[in-house]
């Protein structure tokens, strides 16, 4: 009997054409996705309307448009938990947040190759890059709302720090860009946060932790 194999759609960066079920691993459950996505698409929506805007924070519908754009970013993080996969949310979040032990061992394992020169970093779910990334980007996050709100307060006097602000986050979701789609050794893992899954071989070197637990919760 021979193997089943499937077409990937073309926006799968570095699949190739058939690819076995076997060699694939899920990622991301669809709630993940979309809320991904449109934490992107609202956050894009707001960026853009906020540079429209410029110092200039009087009322009219571009203002109006940033302040619903900058709500609905919420809503939809409220949204996914109450109707989603609450569960897969949270458990990913838990795991891109906190840092425990295996980030300090695979971090000293990255650092001082003697020793480990040819051993694999048995990163979790999310490495310690993207741990402090996620982190950077909540930060700078906040920023743009405490800044926005006062700079919508005073009526535009204190565009400074907000503006401070749209430059952080801009570098910051500039680097993941480049990570997601630029970068040939991470951007394997864009298809999953397209599609939900990723090659076994690319997690096998780059989560080679998350990996083995997934296997070991596999029905």
């Amino acid at each position: 009997m021979k193997s089943q194999e499937v077409q990937l759609p073309d926006l799968l960066i570095d699949e190739p054409a058939s690819v076995r079920l076997d060699d694939r691993v899920h990622r991301f459950t669809l709630t993940e996705r979309i809320l991904h996505w449109w934490v992107v698409a609202t956050f894009c929506a707001a960026l853009l309307t906020g540079l429209a805007i410029g110092d200039e924070a009087e009322s009219g519908p571009l203002l109006r448009t940033h302040i619903i754009a900058v709500v609905l970013i919420g809503v939809g993080v409220i949204v996914t938990l109450i109707f989603g996969n609450t569960m897969a949310v949270l458990t990913s979040v838990r795991d891109l947040f906190i840092f425990n032990r295996t980030d300090i061992t695979c971090l000293k394992m990255t650092l001082t190759p003697v020793g480990h020169k040819n051993s694999r970093v048995p990163w979790g779910k999310f490495n310690v890059g993207q741990k402090l990334l996620a982190w950077s980007l909540l930060g700078a996050l906040s920023a743009l709302i405490v800044t926005g709100l006062n700079s919508w307060n005073s009526g535009g006097d204190a565009a400074g720090p907000h503006s401070a602000a749209v430059i952080v986050c801009l570098v910051l979701l500039s680097s993941h860009v480049f990570m997601a789609i630029v970068n040939p050794s991470t951007r394997p893992a864009l298809p999953g946060m397209v599609v939900g899954h990723v090659r076994r071989s690319w997690a096998e070197h780059h989560h080679s932790g998350w990996l083995e637990n997934q296997d070991a919760h596999r029905p």
